[in-house]
């Protein structure tokens, strides 16, 4: 389908947004119960560069494990690693024919998880957004560019639609964090933002709506 992709980019920003808007929270700057609020941006900085780290190290060794047939990557080489490496560095970025669902969901979901890896700490908006636009070139360049070449969507979907989505999973944490976590909901924030999960737990804390 011509438009699926479309389609799911936009169920899934619809949703999370609509549940943090339907708990009346919806602010860019609400992050009450995020335990780093109050710390030094160096110090959100060194935790989401070390969580990120950690989420792309996971990938890596998830798609070198996987067949061929799902990764298309080669068996590790160092020779061909630094070929790659070198022509992702001096040709242009190409576009890739991934399946949908990796380009449109996995993809987005990368995104959020570099964006609340620094949100989930009290980092604001555009902090986070800008962190993973550098993770994502990183993953693009440094790691997946040894295997294949830099994608253009990946470059545009992981950190734009990512930190969108990324926005609106973190403020639906905050909806269901006000009055403690509902055992559904701890289920909803381990799957789709493990890195709030991470940086602060699933303590109950009724709490009102604080600068990051």
């Amino acid at each position: 389908m011509k438009y699926r992709p479309l389609f799911i980019i936009s169920f899934l920003l619809i949703t999370v947004l609509s549940m943090a808007q339907s708990k009346d929270t919806l602010s860019f700057k609400y992050c009450s119960v995020c335990k780093n609020q109050n710390k030094s941006f160096g110090r959100k900085l060194l935790q989401g560069i070390g969580l990120s780290w950690g989420y792309q190290s996971i990938a890596l060794s998830i798609l070198y494990a996987s067949p061929k047939s799902f990764s298309g990557w080669e068996k590790p080489n160092a020779v061909l690693y630094r070929k790659n490496l070198k022509r992702a560095f001096t040709h242009p970025p190409i576009i890739d024919h991934d399946p949908w669902y990796v380009n449109y969901v996995g993809h987005p979901y990368q995104g959020a998880a570099y964006f609340n890896s620094y949100r989930s700490q009290g980092a604001q908006f555009w902090q986070a957004g800008l962190l993973s636009v550098a993770h994502s070139c990183i993953w693009e360049y440094l790691l997946e560019g040894g295997n294949e070449q830099p994608s253009i969507q990946d470059l545009i979907v992981t950190p734009i639609v990512g930190s969108l989505l990324g926005e609106g999973i973190h403020q639906a944490t905050m909806a269901m964090s006000r009055n403690g976590f509902k055992w559904y909901e701890g289920i909803f924030v381990s799957i789709f933002n493990p890195m709030y999960a991470i940086n602060n737990g699933f303590k109950p804390k009724r709490t009102q709506p604080a600068n990051p």
